[in-house]
C-alpha cells in the first residue's frame, strides 16, 4: 500500500506554471533563466532556478511549432491576456441571478476598489461591495439600490450618446473606441480573434527581450560565444517585435470602419429606456454588449444620506471607453 501524500500533488502554482506553458498551443520551448544548484567558495550551496518555459522562436522571431496544439493558438494568448490582468473575467456563480452590472469585471467600489456584487433584502434588490465591513479604515459596507444604479447608468450613456458633438475630439474618439469594439463583437472573420493574439504575443515578445537584458545584467552571456548568442537573440526578437506591431496595424486599419455604430442609438427621440425602444426591446445581454462598448467601468462611492435623502444617483461614476494603450 503506498505511502499517504504530504501535501496536494496540485497547487494554485502548479496550474499556472501549466496555463502559461506554450506547448498548450503547440509551440516549441526553451528555458529562459534557468541556473543549476552550484556551490561558493566555502561550499555552502547556492540555490538554482528554474527559469520559465519561453517560446522557441526561427531566424525570423516567429514560433517554432512542434506538435499538434491542446488547445487553439488563438486561446493560448487570449488566456495569457486573462492571467496576466489585461482581460475581464467573468464572475459566475451557481444560484445568482444575473444582473446588469455585476459579475462581469465592471461594477467597483470606489472606497476599496473591490467588485460589487448582487444582494437581496425582501424584495429589494441592491448591489453591495463584495469585501466586509471593517477591512477598510472607514469602510463599513457599501450598498446601493440595484434598479436605481442600472437606470442611472444606461440614462447617462444614452445621454451622451445624444448629445454627441462631431466636433469635439473626445467626443470623436470615445465614438470610434465604441465602434472598434462593435466591430469585434460582430466580428465573424477571424480578424479580431487574430488581433488579440497579436496583441498578446507582442507582449510576450518583449516580455522575452526584458528577461534577456535581466540575465545578461545577472551575468549571463559572458565570454565571446555568450555574446553573440545574446545578440542573436536580441535581433532575432527585436525584428519579431517589429513584424508584430506592423501587422496590429494593419488588423486595427482593417477593423477601423468596419462596422459604424447604428445611426438610430445616436438619434433617440423620446425616452431612450421608455416603453418602445431599443433598449426596452434588448434581453439582458444585449444591454451588457452595449453598456461594454461606451464604459469601461462603474464605481460607487459612498453614501451621504439614506431612505429619501440618499444621493443615490451623485454616487454613479462612470469611467468612459478609452482606447487601451499598447507599450
Amino acid at each position: 500500500m503506498s505511502e499517504p501524500v504530504e501535501r496536494p500533488a496540485w497547487t494554485s502554482t502548479t496550474v499556472l506554471r501549466i496555463l502559461r506553458d506554450p506547448r498548450l498551443a503547440g509551440y516549441a520551448i526553451e528555458w529562459e533563466g534557468r541556473k543549476q544548484r552550484t556551490k561558493d567558495e566555502d561550499g555552502r550551496i547556492v540555490p538554482g532556478s528554474t527559469g520559465r518555459r519561453a517560446i522557441l522562436r526561427d531566424s525570423s522571431g516567429a514560433p517554432l511549432e512542434s506538435h499538434e496544439p491542446l488547445i487553439p493558438p488563438a486561446d493560448w494568448w487570449a488566456l495569457q491576456d486573462v492571467l496576466n490582468g489585461r482581460s475581464k473575467t467573468v464572475e459566475r456563480r451557481t444560484g445568482r441571478v444575473p444582473t446588469l452590472l455585476a459579475g462581469h469585471g465592471f461594477l467597483f467600489c470606489d472606497v476599496c476598489g473591490s467588485v460589487m456584487v448582487a444582494g437581496l433584502r425582501g424584495q429589494t434588490r441592491y448591489y453591495q461591495c463584495n469585501r466586509a465591513g471593517g477591512v477598510v479604515a472607514g469602510h463599513g459596507g457599501l450598498v446601493i439600490n440595484m434598479e436605481q444604479a442600472d437606470d442611472e447608468t444606461a440614462r447617462r450613456v444614452w445621454a451622451r450618446l445624444t448629445a454627441m458633438d462631431p466636433d469635439d475630439p473626445e467626443d470623436r474618439e470615445w465614438l470610434a473606441e465604441a465602434a472598434r469594439r462593435l466591430a469585434h463583437q460582430r466580428d465573424t472573420s477571424g480578424r479580431e480573434a487574430e488581433l488579440a493574439a497579436a496583441r498578446s504575443e507582442l507582449e510576450h515578445v518583449r516580455t522575452s527581450l526584458r528577461t534577456l537584458y535581466e540575465d545578461r545584467t545577472a551575468g549571463a552571456y559572458v565570454g565571446t560565444v555568450g555574446t553573440q548568442v545574446f545578440r542573436d537573440s536580441v535581433e532575432r526578437l527585436t525584428a519579431h517585435e517589429q513584424r508584430t506591431t506592423d501587422r496590429i496595424k494593419e488588423l486595427e486599419q482593417a477593423a477601423a470602419g468596419a462596422v459604424a455604430i447604428p445611426d438610430d442609438w445616436t438619434g433617440v427621440i423620446g425616452d431612450p429606456l421608455g416603453p418602445g425602444s431599443t433598449w426596452a426591446k434588448w434581453q439582458l445581454q444585449k444591454r451588457r454588449e452595449f453598456l461594454d462598448l461606451f464604459v469601461d467601468s462603474v464605481r460607487i462611492t459612498k453614501a451621504t444620506g439614506r431612505g429619501r435623502n440618499a444621493n443615490t444617483t451623485d454616487r454613479i461614476v462612470i469611467r468612459w471607453a478609452e482606447r487601451p494603450e499598447v507599450i
